[in-house]
């Protein structure tokens, strides 16, 4: 019988343990390296698709510890659904639960209606110990479509004991008990490999490797290739090299070191680091005779153990060798776009050119600010010399350092990009032009609320392509909040973004585009007058859609919301930001979705119904990883609302101290009334009115220079008596009616809300069943609110369930009509 040592064995055990996998959204199965955990699953794989041919199983193998590789290579694996990886690539990691929402809406509107099996296995998951990853299984393994599945491989616990209290039911686990190989394992496997073993055999091999699948299998190698069992075989990386490495001719040994740098090859890749014209063949040859190596879709992978064994053959090899293949390895990397894998290949090669010409070309786009001490690395290790030739570098070093709030350093890059343009003679002067105009830009972050010094960088600058701009408004909902800088000068600096922003938006393609607009909307909001705000935030919002500028338009959608409170007949803010959240999903605009929670959660503690608050707002000491650093007083402020509204006094007074220091390095002068405002209301419900007092006299004395009313108007009635000793005739007329209009308005749709909390719809439920409920078609609906046919269906079924409403579709609307008393 020949022998065939790479025939994959499954023991009918665990043959019968990952027969189950189809019944549970996730299973894990854990075990030290080596014993065939990836063996087993793709087994799996080729019995379930022969059993099912229409399951879909997808495969993604980790090899970083960042989150943002692993969500690059989750998207492309979703090639067969492009608008689906389109939309996740521009989701990003979806690390809070807004996102996670926003996923699970996507991956339902998208897999809807598949009548097969989705699986999606994640293996080596030990490389990626993120409690992150841990919360989006959690969350996933309640949420996934129904006939979807995740496996995850690792060779370390996935799953606390807290987490599989969680998962309950939900989960299935394989551990090493079922992997390991027991005597009859070790006969069976032998015998269909063509190795007929006596007992004495059997029982040797058994015992000496534990069940240990990769040491059976390279002892039987060895065996067959000498006609003796190896000795002194408890270390497993020698026997790989006696069994795997020394039967190989030279040339054989050298393509196999080789081909072990990089994590995972294609045929094509291989081709290009071993360019003598054999790579194929050999590759063929290899593969044929070493269970260790393993293709799947194309993509070629060592296992880990010989990886290990391979790269420290390699590291053997003269310096100049190593580096030239490196080198070559950086340059296919390059070529296939993947900027951080060819960095740090040519870091590793000492080609420093190499490099630096890389990130310049990606402009930071694959480096975010994850890859902030990577960065840092680099700089440090890069020689100077080298670093000025490449001035499109020093800008993604520039801003990478502005994300991680390194000013200092930032200004040093910058007189470094200086002395780089200074010497780098051959640019063009296009390419001069917008070099030099990028780098006024990142400069003028550092004054961003300082509208003056921001023009004047501006005016500055001659060129702009700019590659993949943040939100204008830093993810902030008001504008106003940012650029009220100083008390009594709200006209003056409307009077700047007036004359400021048309430049600036000129030179950054429409960047900011309406942001003078929404700026004066907002601050005729704080004064009262509410007419020329609804005005002037519509046509904000016209000016921000013309170009795209959707961080204006997210400001816009958050003033029409608080607007929405003060208009007869009354409109209930949410479904306007759930509006707006439908329009930025559909231009992939996905970072603002944040934003639009903000939104929701001043709105929420406005209305003082704090079960409407986003969760991760009110989590105790409440995150700022959702949101981007510069905006952290206007987050504080939102947070300070949300902790009002839940009548957490004690704790809204305590956190005062450190916000209004924030509110003052920042420059945010609304946000410093709006402090001392919560602090006056916090101090009140404590008893302590002298102090409540001074606090909301300091509010008063910052607002009253620029005629500012409304944080007052919408305060708590508990200060209504403090406030009419500071405000007198016209200006305490004028606040009296906008209180009472506030309060009428606030009333009503808490009566209104009631429909949503005695049912559990959420906003855009109850507006849909509302439509619903009065006949319209899922068509018409679709069209009214400007969102997919598939959405509407989506969302009215949950209504249904939630309502308990069964039968025909017929039906089910009569009785909806019926149960929201609409005739």
């Amino acid at each position: 019988m020949p022998v065939k040592l790479n025939t994959t064995y499954i023991s009918s055990a665990l043959a019968d343990k990952l027969s189950h996998i189809s019944e549970y959204p996730v299973t894990s199965i854990v075990a030290p390296i080596g014993y065939g955990k990836s063996r087993a699953i793709r087994w799996w794989a080729d019995h379930c698709q022969k059993k099912k041919s229409d399951s879909l199983i997808l495969q993604q193998i980790i090899v970083t510890d960042s989150l943002t590789d692993f969500w690059r290579g989750f998207c492309r694996n979703l090639r067969e659904w492009p608008e689906l990886e389109k939309d996740m690539s521009a989701l990003g990691f979806p690390a809070d639960p807004q996102a996670r929402q926003l996923m699970m809406e996507l991956l339902t509107d998208a897999l809807a209606g598949k009548s097969h099996d989705i699986f999606y296995i994640i293996d080596d998951l030990h490389f990626l110990p993120n409690p992150a990853f841990t919360s989006l299984i959690l969350f996933l393994s309640d949420h996934l479509p129904e006939r979807t599945h995740i496996i995850l491989l690792s060779r370390n616990v996935i799953f606390d004991r807290a987490a599989q209290m969680k998962l309950g039911p939900r989960l299935w686990e394989l551990n090493v008990d079922d992997l390991r190989l027991g005597e009859t394992d070790v006969r069976e496997y032998a015998r269909r490999s063509g190795q007929l073993l006596n007992i004495r055999d059997v029982n040797m091999l058994a015992s000496s490797t534990e069940g240990w699948f990769s040491m059976v299998y390279l002892k039987l190698r060895a065996y067959t290739q000498t006609g003796k069992w190896p000795e002194n075989t408890t270390n497993i990386y020698p026997l790989i090299d006696e069994v795997l490495f020394r039967p190989l001719t030279a040339r054989q040994r050298e393509f196999l070191v080789r081909l072990g740098v990089p994590d995972d090859f294609t045929v094509e890749a291989a081709a290009y680091l071993w360019p003598d014209g054999d790579a194929a063949a050999l590759l063929h040859s290899l593969t044929a005779q070493n269970a260790f190596i393993t293709c799947t879709d194309g993509v070629y992978r060592y296992h880990n153990m010989l990886r290990s064994c391979a790269r420290k053959k390699y590291a053997l090899l003269p310096e100049a060798e190593q580096n030239a293949t490196l080198a070559r390895l950086g340059a296919w990397y390059e070529r296939t776009g993947e900027c951080c894998l060819a960095a740090e290949c040519y870091e590793k090669a000492g080609r420093w050119d190499d490099l630096l010409r890389t990130v310049g070309q990606d402009r930071g786009l694959s480096l975010g600010p994850e890859r902030l001490p990577l960065m840092r690395r680099w700089m440090a290790n890069c020689p100077e010399e080298c670093q000025l030739r490449h001035p499109r570098a020093l800008l993604v070093f520039m801003l990478l350092l502005f994300y991680g709030r390194d000013i200092p350093e930032m200004r040093r890059y910058h007189a470094l990009f200086q002395r780089s343009m200074a010497l780098c003679t051959d640019l063009s002067r296009r390419e001069r032009d917008q070099l030099e105009g990028e780098a006024l830009l990142r400069l003028s972050f550092l004054c961003f609320n300082d509208i003056s010094a921001m023009s004047a960088y501006h005016r500055q600058i001659r060129a702009l392509i700019p590659a993949d701009r943040n939100p204008w408004t830093q993810g902030s909902p008001s504008v106003l909040m940012l650029y009220h800088s100083k008390s009594g000068g709200l006209d003056r600096e409307n009077a700047e973004m007036r004359e400021c922003m048309p430049i600036y938006s000129r030179v950054a393609s429409g960047h900011g585009s309406g942001a003078a607009t929404i700026m004066q909307a907002e601050t005729e909001f704080m004064r009262g007058n509410l007419t020329d705000a609804d005005i002037l935030c519509r046509q904000a919002e016209e000016q921000a859609l013309e170009v795209g500028e959707y961080s204006i338009y997210t400001a816009a959608a958050f003033l029409s919301a608080r607007l929405a409170l003060y208009e007869q007949p009354l409109r209930s803010g949410f479904p306007l930001l759930d509006r707006a959240a439908d329009t930025l999903r559909r231009a992939h605009q996905y970072r603002l979705l944040t934003t639009v929670e903000l939104g929701r959660g001043w709105l929420s503690a406005l209305l003082g119904q704090p079960e409407q608050l986003p969760a991760w707002l009110t989590a105790e000491g409440a995150s700022m990883a959702q949101v981007f650093p510069l905006i952290e007083p206007v987050f504080q402020v939102i947070v300070g609302r949300a902790l009002l509204a839940q009548g957490q006094w004690a704790q809204a007074a305590a956190r005062m101290p450190r916000l209004l220091r924030a509110c003052t390095a920042a420059r945010f002068a609304l946000c410093g009334v709006y402090a001392h405002l919560q602090n006056a209301v916090a101090l009140m419900h404590l008893e302590k009115e002298t102090a409540a007092r001074q606090a909301l006299c300091e509010a008063w004395s910052l607002a009253q220079p620029d005629g500012i009313l409304l944080p007052f108007a919408e305060s708590d009635p508990c200060l209504d008596r403090l406030l009419d000793e500071l405000a007198e005739g016209e200006v305490q007329e004028h606040l009296h009616t906008l209180a009472a209009r506030f309060r009428a308005g606030r009333e009503a749709t808490q009566q209104e809300d009631n429909l949503l909390a005695r049912y559990g719809l959420t906003e855009r439920e109850l507006e849909i069943a509302g439509l619903a409920a009065q006949r319209k078609s899922s068509r018409e609906i679709a069209e009214i609110l400007n969102i997919s046919v598939k959405s509407v269906n989506n969302r009215l079924n949950a209504v249904y369930e939630k309502l308990g409403l069964g039968g025909e579709g017929r039906n089910k609307r009569q009785a909806l009509a019926k149960l929201m008393k609409i005739s």
